[in-house]
């Protein structure tokens, strides 16, 4: 199981936790939902990075023998070291400078009992640097980048298929982990409000500027760039590609849910992103409403990978953003089926509404058989969760509070009312004033 240690970084004093399938991160702004979130991004996306340095270094050329040796920092020459010095520059991407951050900041994420990353900090001799980005691999996946280093053999057309599938298979192995990333920031609204120029604006950017943006953001960024074209046939047309064993039930439910939520069909068109409604017009995506704007994309990638049936590992920062309740309780229900036919997700939100959602599931899970076909009839068995997968936190004080009830295996219902709890308790206090007489 995968384990994710945080001390001292941005609002989190000290924070650890078991990698559950199906997570949830909630808490009030600026608590650190987002650095735990960008944090799991970081390192389950290590592997993908070995993959594209090693075939990068096939290509180029660059492998020197003899410089790889696990104590040679500075050559730079082996997959190693090229991966130390990648995932400086990526630290520094996803969380910005270091150089305002804790002597004793560090980041541990272990895949196995054997298998490790982790990131801290400490002084550069050299060149007199601040909080110096040091990397530490475990001696097993040290051990592994030696082993392959120049691998890959090159052809005319690149790296062969056969030895970069041998390849993902030993990183998945290593890594404990066959799940491709999906990181769906939130403030999507921005990037969808720009849609006709994003391209353009995006292509006159320099490699610094692009850098400039974070990690997370970037990736959003050029997925939704490269997947567009996809959706050219519209939601339903791209539905008639989809691998004949994922069930066509499972497809007309996942539309079913994304038209409740969209309010519409999503479709790109001779450059523009649509929302085609159901008299055959349609809105151009900028001029949607906010609620579109800001869960077009998460219900675009969520059918666009659930047609793919390839693993992943959705972040989903906020799926409620500016949606009214009843659509944040279908989108809910939209990421736990994806979530169900393979997937895994970590979810952060504000919303009781979202958490709300999610227990009913749970609970539809756990109650006893005799009751299940009552029970379908009120939920549909593919978006129940189960409770042995699934965990919540409440993210409070710089540090983590498990907020899942242990005999009901449901989210503690004191976490989703904690706001309506403050609010409560204000207009408790007015209502003693009136009875008191107090003007």
């Amino acid at each position: 199981m995968h384990r994710l240690i945080i001390n001292k970084l941005g609002p989190i004093e000290h924070s650890e936790l078991v990698c559950a399938p199906f997570m949830t991160l909630t808490g009030f702004q600026a608590s650190g939902k987002s650095t735990i979130a960008k944090a799991i991004y970081y390192f389950r996306t290590i592997k993908e990075d070995i993959m594209e340095l090693a075939k990068k270094q096939a290509l180029n050329g660059t492998v020197i023998e003899g410089l790889e040796d696990e104590y040679d920092i500075g050559s730079g020459a082996g997959l190693k070291q090229k991966l130390e010095n990648y995932l400086r520059e990526k630290f520094l991407s996803t969380f910005g400078s270091s150089w305002g951050m804790a002597n004793d900041m560090y980041l541990e994420y272990w895949f196995t009992e054997t298998c490790f990353v982790k990131i801290s900090l400490k002084k550069e001799v050299r060149y007199q640097t601040p909080n110096y980005i040091w990397i530490t691999l475990s001696p097993e996946l040290g051990r592994f980048l030696q082993e392959k280093n120049g691998c890959f053999s090159v052809t005319p057309l690149g790296v062969p298929e056969e030895e970069e599938k041998w390849f993902r298979a030993e990183l998945y192995r290593l890594f404990d982990d066959r799940s491709s990333v999906v990181y769906i920031p939130a403030g999507r609204s921005m990037i969808t409000l720009l849609s006709q120029q994003i391209s353009y604006i995006y292509a006159q950017m320099d490699d610094v500027q692009k850098r400039s943006l974070d990690n997370c953001t970037r990736d959003y960024l050029e997925r939704i760039l490269r997947l567009r074209p996809e959706f050219s046939v519209g939601l339903r047309g791209l539905a008639t590609f989809s691998p004949r064993r994922l069930s066509l039930e499972i497809v007309k439910h996942a539309l079913k849910l994304m038209k409740k939520v969209l309010r519409g069909d999503y479709r790109y068109s001779n450059g523009e992103e649509q929302i085609v409604l159901d008299d055959g017009k349609y809105v151009k995506i900028n001029f949607a409403s906010s609620g579109q704007q800001e869960c077009v994309w998460i219900l675009n990638l969520l059918f666009y990978y659930l047609l793919r049936q390839e693993r992943i590992l959705f972040i989903i920062e906020e799926p409620e953003s500016h949606l009214f309740p009843a659509s944040q309780k279908y989108i809910t229900e939209l990421i736990a089926l994806v979530k169900n036919q393979g997937h895994s997700v970590v979810l952060t939100t504000h919303s009781p509404y979202v958490l709300g959602a999610l227990n009913n599931l749970l609970y539809a899970s756990g109650i006893r058989e005799s009751c299940s076909q009552k029970v379908r009839e009120i939920i549909p068995q593919e978006l129940w969760v189960d409770f042995h997968g699934f965990d919540a936190w409440f993210v409070k004080n710089g540090s983590l509070e498990g907020c899942m009830d242990p005999e009901l295996h449901m989210i503690q219902n004191e976490k989703i009312d904690e706001i309506s709890k403050v609010i409560n308790e204000d207009f408790d206090r007015l209502l003693d004033l009136q009875e008191e007489g107090v003007t």
